[in-house]
């Protein structure tokens, strides 16, 4: 299995989307592990894999939409 520091993920509750960047070069166990994750702790959610850039978007877009 692979390490949870490996990929990280942002929660959007009013949609109930789960944003997953993977953050390893080495993905041999990476899409097991997030899958079972997903499934055992956000099953109710929809997961969607994105680019770095684009996780820090969402997230920075998040953060203003807070404050």
């Amino acid at each position: 299995m692979a390490s949870p520091t490996s990929w990280e993920f942002y929660k959007e509750v009013e949609t109930k989307i789960l944003l997953v960047n993977i953050c390893a070069q080495n993905l041999e166990g990476v899409a097991i592990s997030i899958n079972k994750w997903w499934k055992t702790r956000y099953a109710g959610y929809k997961i969607g894999i994105v680019s770095k850039k684009e996780f820090k978007l969402v997230k920075k877009k998040a953060e203003k939409k807070e404050q």
